[in-house]
This record gives C-alpha cells, sequence and structure tokens, in this order.
C-alpha cells in the first residue's frame, strides 16, 4: 500500500453514470484500432451534466478544430480544458472534458469543484454520447496525459486502486493484454485489464507504472498473467479508497 491521494472528484454525479468505461481504458488501442487512448470514458445520454473535477481556471472552452488539442484537429468536437493547483502534484494539472454536446463557461472563467461546466455529448471522433476525461501533468498537451484512475476518487465507498509495472529483464515496460485480476473473496468480480499500449504513455512520475486499474472493491486478488511461455501469478490486497502498487519482472526461466 502507498500513501496516495485522490484529489479529483468524479465529473459526472448521480443519477448520472461516472463508471469508466472497461472497453476503452487509459492506455488501450482498442486491439490496434483506435488511436492510444489518452483518457476515459463515462457513458451517459446527450445533455448529462459535465462537472468541474476540483477548483480551477478555464483555460479552453469551445471547438477544436483550429486549435487541436487531441492528435488531429476536430478530435474532441467541443471541450473545456481546467487549469488546477493541486497540493501535492508538484506541477499544474489541467483536466479535459470532451465530445461536449454544449459548453456552459468560458476562458478565463474561475470554476469550483462541482460546477456545471457542460453537458455530454458526441462531437468529433466518438462513438455514441460520452464523457472523454483526461488527466494532463504539467501542461496543457495530448502528450502529458496521466491516467485518470490514479487521479479520480475511488466511485464506491470500499473502492481502491491497482497499478502496477511489468517490465521484462532489462527492465523495459511490456505490452500485455493476457491479464486476469481475479477476486479471490466472495463476491469479488474478476477483471480483464492490460497494460498501455505504447511505451510513450510513462505513467505516473511517481510510479512509472504501465497498468492501474481502478473502481476493484477492497478484498483480495490474483493477478494472473501469460506471458514468456509461462503463467505468472501473485496475490495482492486492495483496500478502502487506498493505492496498492507492485513491480514486477516477467521473463522467461
Amino acid at each position: 500500500m502507498l500513501p496516495w491521494a485522490f484529489p479529483l472528484r468524479r465529473p459526472i454525479a448521480p443519477p448520472g453514470n461516472s463508471a469508466i468505461a472497461p472497453t476503452y481504458p487509459f492506455g488501450s488501442d482498442y486491439h490496434g484500432l483506435r488511436h492510444v487512448h489518452h483518457g476515459v470514458d463515462m457513458e451517459n445520454p446527450r445533455g448529462t451534466p459535465v462537472l468541474a473535477a476540483a477548483d480551477g481556471e478555464v483555460v479552453f472552452a469551445g471547438e477544436d478544430a483550429l486549435l487541436p488539442l487531441g492528435p488531429v484537429p476536430n478530435f474532441y468536437g467541443q471541450a473545456v480544458v481546467l487549469r488546477h493547483v493541486l497540493a501535492g502534484a508538484g506541477q499544474e494539472v489541467y483536466t479535459l472534458y470532451g465530445h461536449l454536446d454544449t459548453v456552459a463557461v468560458q476562458v478565463g472563467q474561475a470554476v469550483a469543484a462541482g460546477a456545471v461546466i457542460g453537458t455530454v455529448g458526441s462531437r468529433g471522433v466518438a462513438v455514441g454520447p460520452h464523457l472523454h476525461f483526461e488527466v494532463r501533468l504539467g501542461e496543457d498537451a495530448y502528450a502529458a496525459a496521466q491516467n485518470p484512475v490514479l487521479w479520480l476518487q475511488p466511485p464506491g465507498p470500499r473502492d481502491g486502486v491497482l497499478a502496477m509495472r511489468l517490465v521484462d529483464a532489462a527492465g523495459s515496460p511490456l505490452h500485455l493484454t493476457d491479464i486476469v485480476v481475479r477476486g479471490l473473496d466472495a463476491g469479488l468480480p474478476t477483471f480483464y485489464p492490460q497494460t498501455y499500449a505504447t511505451p510513450d504513455l510513462e505513467g505516473d512520475p511517481r510510479l512509472h507504472e504501465n497498468l492501474a486499474l481502478g473502481g476493484l472493491p477492497a478484498g483480495h486478488y490474483a493477478v494472473e498473467i501469460t506471458c514468456c511461455g509461462r503463467l505468472f501469478r501473485r496475490e495482492v490486497e486492495i483496500r478502502p479508497h487506498q493505492l496498492t502498487f507492485a513491480r514486477w519482472t516477467l521473463a522467461a526461466p
């Protein structure tokens, strides 16, 4: 376990859906069919209010056709970017809210955590209405993206976060798709995460993780990874609103 602050509130409030869609998590390239995902998605009906994740200042609001925020113009369609000063971060933090249907703020405006800044839509490169949410550390740049599950408050009172750095014998991060995180206690779910699809996503500067999985109910889990012609297994414990971190070298015998 590591002492860890989750300084950002969820940008969708009840009765909206604040759960992160599992099909296209941070760092995924959707089996090579899409851009490597620099954020997370929260699927909601069009018009669902989108909230500021922390106190901040609006540094972008509107269409990203002329001032691209992503890999190509109009990638997010319509978006808001907030700049935050968060205790312990050491650098400025930016949050991006993409594919918005409407924008309710303007550049230079100060907003409070929980203030409505827009509504869910499907503008730009999007499949169906959802909120695309990003965390950028140090600068408002696509390449500065961090995994939001390490910043967002866990969704439930007994949920925690698992982060791992999975490397080969030389210490280089591995791209792995055959991973199972299996609940060992009664009633715990099973997850099927993947590591980040590209080494360009270097992870949090404190962890250098290449896998982070949020929303795990507290309890004991087995992490099972097929790699290098063998099965690796390790047990971990998740505690409420805490981060469990492990570094694991996977190599052939």
